[in-house]
């Protein structure tokens, strides 16, 4: 039996340790502000540490913030290797307008103005990036946050910046050893804990920088480790879809039904190295070149157990209503199934990056950058997860009101390890590769002009190739067994108690049930005995299952037909003007410019043909499909031209005090994954059958963006902004589901006609959308309050975005995935040596996916907030200590469907502290 959590007692013990920090460091705030207060000129050393701290970050992004030609907001990390969070996409969430998607409680994806990560042109040090995922988004958990020196977030774009970001441009920057004085070496370590899972886990990071031959040559270089053993739970509910006259739910067609009900706990292992290196040589006055690499590998390997109850309409009794026609309630006879589900999530992804960079200098007016580089990213996941299913025969009672969670009670219980018969077993995964290379040329001639001070001219061309092979069992080796046949050996089914499953949380479901050996129970199935049973069972040959098994080689991963390949090329080319001028006594300057990209690309795959869908004897709520032998290649290669304008005005009203104006367009192009010439059948259910493809002739997202501001900086660390933007999206590209007619066999004669009317997801371009909204930004430091309170500050800010959408075609609307309200609050305490920050998120609804493939209607995300706290406190200039809490308030997350009473999910990560030591050198 697994052993039972003590989370509760520890989320105390956790609350009460940060509680205990944050009074320790206030208390140390009197004994430190006195010191310094009394400490001679010349020996304190204390305010040294307070201008690489905290402060001098804020202060650096600040003037970042002030002195662009363009809308920007920045984050810088207090000192080399020492970045604001743990993550960077944690610390980049603490900006107006950004908010961020999570991943097992760390920061992944980054959603800006509302636009989600594939809307955001991630660049590190002004190169794409290859990436790991199956679309454009980058993983911001793949880099520790130590490596990073600061990142930049273009809302508003120019010529000389790369497309592709509707929502933005963030530029990740890591440390340069001509950055850095002399020689300087850095150590840190902390020890992680998991409130949810129990474990201590190990962070550990060291960079060493330094200058030779006489400051012309410099070379940095850096390590870092971090694991964590991570517990993720979760309740779950696929989707609601509309039943059809004749598919049950009492006689009572379009009703929306539940598909399915799971609880899950997943027991992760997620480890991290990361390793850079950099070096910067001075050849001449004149001439500087670079060359850096980076390796990361994260792998994340994940066993979920858990318990599901998939629903038939045709099965059910005593059903319940409410106004909108959803389901609420009902019975579900003994020929549903209760499944006991052992499924695994890996991520085992590496990425590895070079570049080169000359930057010179012939002329103290003219500069000329050529910048080239290449990254890989790899997940080989295919055949590396598992899904695997045990189950039997019980009755079951749902309801779900709408307040709290849904209950379910089973006439069978969920811990008798008796009743376990074989069902359903799968290796599955894709191998996902991508590489990138990209050379880039800028070049600047600054002017004699008093108003046209400079001439920015360049290009680049970006060649992307992502490649995406699906690894998988085959399919009717997968189900060889499904139908409940034949019972599993004793002892296989054992107890699983994960330990204060979702505890405090209502709702009457199990929270404790059985798991067992997925690598136990293949070798069972593959078993010539375990084959017999089931041909007893089935009523066929007696040695036909076992034959069937081994010729294709056992529950081994073989590659599927439909693999595919897109191959994009991009070629670009700008120039821009940059203009100064006192016009009306006011200060102004201009960057007036033109970009344009040419871009081909070739989607190319294979497609096994759907041939027919066949009953399962003792399951009736699922099908058979049978595929065609062989695959089927096809190939499609598009282009299309972009021009892209931009205007972008600063005026400064004041020394402290600047207006600006942007006018832009800008595009971001389909995800990969969208364009791929692929269909994969995702339930073939009776009264269920759902499907989601690509689209090779998608054309890019297009923008034409208005941004203004006004920015009053009437302190070194203090500022108030207030800003507004519109956006005019056209071609957006929507998901959604239509009904497409598959022809098959119809052996069992199921379909009249032998026409599958199956919902298909394609992503399609829709017609236009308007993006509108404010960000408020204001940040304060207590400089003229006495010691020791002069070392408090405030930052706050608050992003309201809001959306009108044209219809479809098809006359239905749609909304923007991930547009919502979003509010920071951070309270902070720098001065000597303490620094204390504690800081509060705050995201609104949002719809997370426009059309769900079950269903199809949207997926509701319901408002959130994390409370996160940091306190550091200095030994000497070279040794501190610091504590952290992430989500201290134990916030969860959860979603429903079109009407709130539609549970769909809750998440929970839980709290996670940590406590370490840094050392500088």
């Amino acid at each position: 039996m697994i052993r039972t959590g003590h989370g509760a007692r520890v989320r105390a013990l956790g609350l009460k340790l940060m509680i205990g920090a944050s009074v320790g460091a206030l208390g140390m705030v009197a004994a430190g502000g006195s010191a310094a207060a009394q400490a001679p000129a010349g020996a304190d050393t204390v305010d040294e540490i307070v201008v690489t701290g905290l402060r001098a970050s804020l202060s650096r992004a600040i003037d970042v913030k002030r002195n662009a030609a363009v809308i920007v907001d920045s984050i810088a990390s207090e000192d080399l290797g020492k970045f604001p969070d743990s993550n960077v996409a944690e610390s980049l969430q603490r900006i107006t307008g950004v908010s961020i998607d999570r991943s097992s409680g760390e920061g992944r994806f980054v959603t800006v103005r509302g636009f989600g990560p594939s809307f955001n042109n991630v660049l590190v040090n002004g190169r794409t990036l290859a990436t790991e995922n199956a679309g454009r988004q980058f993983s911001f958990d793949l880099l520790a946050a130590e490596l990073i020196s600061g990142a930049d977030i273009y809302k508003s774009n120019n010529a000389t910046l790369q497309e592709g970001g509707i929502g933005s441009t963030i530029n990740v920057k890591t440390a340069r050893p001509f950055d850095i004085r002399g020689s300087k070496a850095i150590l840190s370590a902390k020890a992680d804990y998991e409130d949810l899972s129990g474990k201590t886990s190990p962070d550990v990071f060291g960079l060493f920088s330094t200058r030779l031959a006489d400051g012309r040559v410099g070379v940095l270089g850096s390590i870092s480790y971090q694991k964590r053993e991570a517990r993720v739970d979760s309740i779950a509910t696929n989707g609601y879809y509309k039943t059809t006259a004749g598919s049950g739910a009492g006689a009572i067609a379009n009703v929306l039904f539940p598909a399915n009900f799971d609880q899950i706990s997943d027991q992760q292992d997620r480890e991290r190295i990361g390793v850079t290196g950099t070096v910067q040589f001075k050849a001449t006055d004149t001439l500087t070149l670079s060359a850096d690499a980076l390796y990361n590998k994260f792998t994340v390997d994940s066993t979920a157990n858990s318990v599901g109850h998939f629903f038939s309409p045709a099965d059910v009794s005593a059903i319940t209503l409410d106004s909108n026609r959803t389901v609420t309630a009902f019975s579900q006879n003994a020929n549903g199934h209760t499944d006991y589900i052992n499924r695994t999530f890996n991520r085992p992804t590496e990425l590895r990056a070079v570049g080169f960079n000359a930057d010179w200098n012939p002329t103290d007016k003219i500069n000329v950058k050529l910048d080239s580089s290449y990254s890989k990213a790899e997940s080989n996941n295919g055949g590396n997860e598992i899904f695997a299913v045990i189950g039997f025969a019980n009755a079951v009672q749902y309801s779900n009101s709408g307040n709290g969670l849904p209950n379910l009670t089973a006439a069978r219980g969920f811990v008798d390890p008796t009743v376990g018969r074989a069902h359903f077993a799968t290796r599955e995964g894709s191998d996902v590769a991508e590489t990138v290379y990209e050379t880039r040329l800028d070049a600047v001639f600054k002017t004699d002009s008093e108003v046209f001070t400079a001439l920015r001219f360049g290009g680049i061309y970006t060649d992307r190739t992502k490649d995406n092979t699906l690894v998988r069992t085959d399919n009717n080796v997968g189900c060889a067994y499904c139908g409940y046949g034949i019972a599993v050996p004793a002892g296989l089914l054992k107890p699983f108690n994960p330990g204060n499953f979702l505890n405090g949380e209502s709702g009457n479901f199990p929270r404790q049930w059985l798991s067992f050996d997925s690598e136990a129970y293949f070798k069972f199935l593959e078993t010539k005995a375990a084959g017999d049973l089931e041909d007893v069972a089935a009523g066929r040959p007696l040695g036909a299952t076992a034959a069937y098994i081994a010729s294709k080689g056992g529950y081994v991963g073989v590659e599927q037909p439909s693999a595919y390949s897109v191959h994009e090329k991009i070629t670009g080319g700008y120039a821009q003007g940059d203009f100064e001028a006192m016009i009306g006594g006011l200060p102004w300057s201009a960057t007036v410019g033109m970009r344009y990209v040419h871009t081909e690309l070739t989607s190319s795959g294979t497609q096994q043909n759907l041939l027919d869908v066949l009953p399962i004897v003792g399951d009736s709520t699922a099908y058979t499909a049978v595929f065609a032998p062989t695959s089927t290649p096809t190939s499609k290669t598009t282009t299309y031209n972009n021009f892209l304008p931009s205007l972008n005005v600063k005026v400064d009203l004041t020394p402290d005090l600047v207006a600006r104006f942007a006018a832009t367009k800008t595009l971001s192009r389909a995800n990969l994954t969208d364009v791929a010439p692929r269909i994969a059948f995702t339930s073939l259910r009776p009264g269920n059958l759902t499907a989601v493809g690509g689209n090779p002739d998608l054309r890019p997202f297009k923008s034409t963006n208005f941004d203004t501001s006004l920015e009053w900086y009437y302190q070194k660390a203090g500022f108030v902004t207030v800003g507004a933007f519109y956006k005019r999206i056209d071609d957006f590209i929507l998901n959604g589901l239509a009904t497409e007619n598959f022809s098959i066999t119809n052996s069992a004669g199921l379909y009249p006609g032998g026409i599958l009317p199956v919902q298909v997801l394609r992503p399609r371009n829709s017609q236009s959308a308007d993006v509108y909204g404010l960000e408020v930004g204001f940040q304060h430091t207590f400089d003229y309050l006495p010691a020791p309170f002069d070392g408090l500050g405030v930052s706050a800010n608050a992003t309201i975005v809001d959306s009108k959408a044209n219809q479809t075609a098809a006359g239905t609307p749609f909304v923007l995935e991930g547009l919502g309200d979003s509010q920071n609050l951070v309270g902070f305490y720098a001065k000597g040596p303490i620094e204390v920050r504690v800081a509060y998120n705050h995201r609104d609804g949002f719809i997370s996916t426009a059309s769900n493939g079950t269903g199809g209607d949207p997926i509701f995300t319901k408002s959130q907030g994390q409370v996160d706290f940091q306190a550091r406190y200095a030994i000497s200039p070279a040794f501190s200590v610091f504590v952290e809490g992430t989500n201290l308030n134990d916030a969860k997350t959860e979603t429903v469907g079109k009407y709130a009473n539609q549970f769909l999910s809750l998440v929970d990560t839980g709290p996670r502290y940590a406590v370490g030591l840094r050392a500088q050198f």
